[in-house]
């Protein structure tokens, strides 16, 4: 069973925020741009996988990386029970599977039933087919913060190819243009 860490801070609004100034936290929110992932969770024999777009490495000793998913997310409570899970990185050509995985009620439904091929990783969870790379994770610790869970992974496998990513920005998917000459940081 994976550890649970106690909340930073204690609110005491209990994230009540008038809409005024959701309305504007959204919109600044929309101004960054984000690959789009995919998680996924077996359950069962099933499944589980939802479209995300707050995925980050964290830190490379020990290699982990995180996600947020809702904390009522059927992924959130999968991931914890099964203690893996994998991340992929959709190819701009794969934008149908975010939409269809971004749906109310498709985290539940299944890749499966939704007709979104899958491969297994070392771990036997699974990547979306034709992402750009996955990462296979073993759950090193979930934090709850506000309506999303945040599943941290210590990565325990990796695969990549070449391609374009899959962009998210202003409310609208996008690719990159023209490559320039590759530079390393």
């Amino acid at each position: 069973m994976a550890h649970i860490s106690a909340p930073i801070l204690l609110r005491t609004d209990h994230g009540n925020v008038p809409v005024d100034q959701e309305d504007g936290f959204r919109l600044a929110a929309r101004c960054l741009a984000s690959s789009v992932a995919v998680v996924s969770v077996t359950d069962g024999g099933k499944v589980l996988a939802k479209t995300v777009s707050s995925f980050t490495t964290v830190s490379l000793l020990p290699q982990l990386v995180s996600v947020w998913v809702g904390s009522r997310s059927p992924i959130a409570h999968a991931a914890a029970m099964a203690d893996t899970f994998t991340v992929s990185i959709l190819e701009a050509g794969q934008e149908d599977i975010s939409v269809a995985l971004s749906r109310p009620g498709s985290g539940a439904r299944g890749t499966e039933a939704m007709g979104i091929a899958t491969t297994a990783v070392p771990s036997g969870a699974v990547a979306i087919t034709g992402c750009l790379s996955w990462f296979d994770c073993r759950i090193h610790d979930l934090v709850e913060g506000g309506d999303h869970t945040m599943l941290i992974g210590q990565v325990t496998a990796t695969g990549r190819r070449e391609g374009n990513p899959l962009l998210y920005h202003d409310g609208r998917y996008r690719t990159l243009g023209t490559s320039t000459p590759e530079r390393r940081i």
